[in-house]
């Protein structure tokens, strides 16, 4: 007999206190020992056939569908909501796709009266827009809805379809949405499973059913469910981890669409190989430990998997590649930038420019794509760097950038750039890396000199590199095309469009910030529009106050009620756009201990159920010591770009509650957002 278990299960599971948790999984754990549940208390649930309850306390009971062949752990709750969840459901393959789905009863209530005529003193009531009412049977069957429930799609009117899709099988209300947004409904027709092929092996099946390989995987999944999709991947999500790629390839979407999770799945699919050495990366340290905590959690029960892959910051692999390939060395910091340029400016160089202007087009374009003369820096693309320098304004910039190469070096000192280049030359000219394949997550953030080092580690190899990342959450790097540097994903770039962590009130706000489409150097699109959210929540709140004092009281009574519907502090954050306004945010956490303040660069990446980001004053978004320092004044458009996406970074972080909050008249980028929440 085979043992299952679902996503409703491990939703259920998720509300209960953590000392019913704990025995649930002890109860769980002895049916995977014996999947007839001979151990337990098994009780046949009479008004659903197939269904069975387990005993795991006085109150709490596990929900079972037993076939002969298969033992599905369904769902677990107290008493009266386990039986009543059963009583209420089916479990049955669709007639046309062949996907096994939980299918519920449809409420059929009588007709309501018809209503009287409007009065002269009353207008007539407004037309009720239903906007699946002209869908087909077929049409409908095609995306997965049961055939119980086609009329009730059909009668759905626009208030009540939200109700709708979270009553419907997640294929059929994700179409839907699809559809009543704009989408085209064709574009999700179900894969049909060949006749007497196993139901759960289907792929939309998959994302909500997952067979137990053994009882330490479940114990893995029990003990921490990161997330729902962490497991049950979305088909189109599986398709892109399993696919053999003739490149490199990359995968983008908005945020909350799932790409760490597809960056860990590819990770583990690619480690199955017993020769495979996987490096899974991104841009910081604290990211590449939220990597590395949810990897374990994923192969727990493979262990060897997990030995084939290594989870590092890009930065910290590259020192550990460089120093196993060239010895020690000392890494070049900002202030010997500094000194150095000063040096070359007492010397006279440089004549026109002034040291932040040097500083930033050394780590731009200098620097950052490897010059070591002055014709390769005449030549080099200034994407980015919109102002054309003349002729004797890059000769006078160049003479300072060589004696600043000449100065480190005397000192023996490498800058992060100058590392990536030294390895991709190592690359080039035939020198191994102790890795098969590489994984980036967030890989908007790469920096030319990353970017030229991946190329060179991929040349050649169709499956050696998988890129995830979003566009619109670039914050740290300028634009630049990959493809000049060697790294072409151009036909190997798929947008993902299913929203499993924010609420569709969130997503919608934040991509106002961003425009409908946006596209890297390389004419790489990435389309916001289609994408939907699987998950409702309350709208989200934009104030701005006449004060600080005013504003701090309000974040307050918003974390209060937060906590007083039941979200733990630890799930709630306040953030801030620099250190200048954290004084202001922890005032505004004193009333609820434990929320935790956080700059917004430091929260990419993290996910937490209510967000307040406060103090997006005039003056604090965008940052105006950060426009002050722009060497460039043409470069002021790509830093306020940047700034933008800072902000949808910080909005997108929130799952269910969002407050955007400042001092009137506010940051300019709240014009837009305001427009959403209004």
């Amino acid at each position: 007999m085979t043992l299952l278990y679902a996503s409703t299960f491990t939703k259920a599971l998720g509300r209960l206190a953590a000392a019913e948790q704990k025995q649930v999984k002890i109860a769980t754990v002895d049916l995977a020992l014996d999947p007839t549940g001979n151990g337990l208390q098994m009780h046949r649930v009479e008004a659903a056939p197939g269904f069975w309850t387990a005993r795991v306390s006085q109150d709490i009971r596990l929900v079972l569908h037993k076939d002969g062949a298969h033992t599905l752990i369904a769902y677990v709750g107290h008493h009266d909501d386990a039986y009543r969840w059963a009583e209420r459901r089916r479990l049955v393959p669709h007639e046309r796709t062949g996907a096994m789905q939980f299918v519920e009863m449809v409420e059929r209530t009588e007709a309501a009266a018809q209503p009287l005529a409007p009065t002269a003193d009353a207008p007539a009531p407004l037309p009720v827009h239903r906007p699946f009412a002209t869908l087909t049977d077929d049409q409908l069957l095609d995306v997965g809805v049961p055939r119980d429930w086609l009329e009730a799609v059909r009668s759905a009117d626009t208030a009540g379809v939200d109700a709708l899709f979270a009553r419907l099988p997640d294929e059929a209300a994700e179409a839907l949405m699809d559809h009543a947004t704009g989408g085209h409904l064709a574009d999700h027709v179900a894969v049909r499973a060949p006749e007497g092929a196993d139901p759960f092996a289907h792929p939309d099946a998959q994302r909500r059913f997952r067979m137990v390989e053994g009882v330490e995987e479940l114990k893995a999944a029990l003990d921490a469910p990161f997330a729902q999709w962490a497991v049950f991947l979305h088909p189109t999500q599986r398709a892109l981890v399993e696919r053999d790629w003739t490149g490199p390839a990359r995968v983008t979407g908005s945020a909350g669409t799932g790409k760490t999770i597809v960056a860990l799945h590819r990770a583990v699919h690619l480690a199955q190989a017993p020769e495979a050495r996987v490096l899974l990366s991104t841009f910081s340290a604290p990211l590449a430990a939220n990597l590395r905590a949810k990897l374990d959690l994923l192969v727990e029960a493979h262990a060897a998997r997990r030995d084939r892959i290594t989870v590092r910051a890009l930065d910290e692999a590259a020192l550990d590649l460089f120093a196993s390939a060239f010895g020690d060395l000392r890494l070049a910091t900002a202030a010997d930038v500094r000194v150095g340029i000063a040096a070359a400016l007492a010397t006279e160089l440089g004549e026109g420019h002034t040291p932040a202007f040097l500083a930033e087009e050394w780590d731009e374009v200098a620097d950052a794509w490897g010059l070591e003369d002055a014709a390769g820096y005449v030549g080099v693309p200034r994407l980015g760097r919109k102002t054309r320098l003349g002729a004797k304004q890059r000769e006078a910039a160049w003479g300072v950038f060589a004696f600043l190469r000449a100065h480190l070096a005397r000192q023996g000192l490498v800058t992060q750039a100058q590392v990536y280049h030294r390895l991709a030359d190592h690359c080039l000219a035939g020198g191994a890396l102790p890795y098969t394949h590489i994984v980036i997550d967030e890989a908007q953030d790469l920096s030319v000199a990353q970017v030229r080092f991946l190329a060179a580690v991929g040349r050649g190899r169709a499956d050696a590199l998988f890129f995830t990342g979003d566009i619109g959450q670039r914050i740290f790097r300028l634009p630049f095309s990959w493809a000049k540097l060697g790294l072409d994903v151009r036909g190997r770039s798929t947008v993902l469009k299913v929203c499993y962590r924010t609420s569709h009130q969130i997503r919608t706000l934040s991509d106002r910030l961003l425009l409908p489409v946006v596209a890297d150097q390389d004419g790489v699109a990435e389309s916001r529009r289609g994408t939907v959210s699987v998950f409702d929540g309350p709208e989200p709140q934009v104030h701005l106050f006449p004060d600080e004092a005013s504003e701090i009281a309000a974040v307050s009574a918003w974390l209060k009620a937060g906590a007083s519907l039941g979200i733990p502090p630890d799930e709630m954050v306040v953030l801030v756009r620099a250190d200048g306004q954290a004084e202001r945010a922890r005032r505004g956490v004193e009333g609820v201990q434990g929320v935790p303040v956080i700059l917004m660069h430091d929260a990419k990446g993290l996910e937490f159920r209510a967000v307040a980001v406060m103090a997006l004053d005039e003056d604090v978004l965008p940052d105006p010591v950060r426009l002050s320092e722009v060497g460039d004044l043409a470069d002021l458009e790509a830093i306020q770009e940047t700034e933008r996406h800072l902000l949808y970074v910080a909005a997108t972080r929130a799952r269910d509650r969002l407050m955007l909050s400042g001092v009137a008249p506010g940051s300019e980028f709240l014009d837009d957002v305001r427009v959403a929440s209004a």
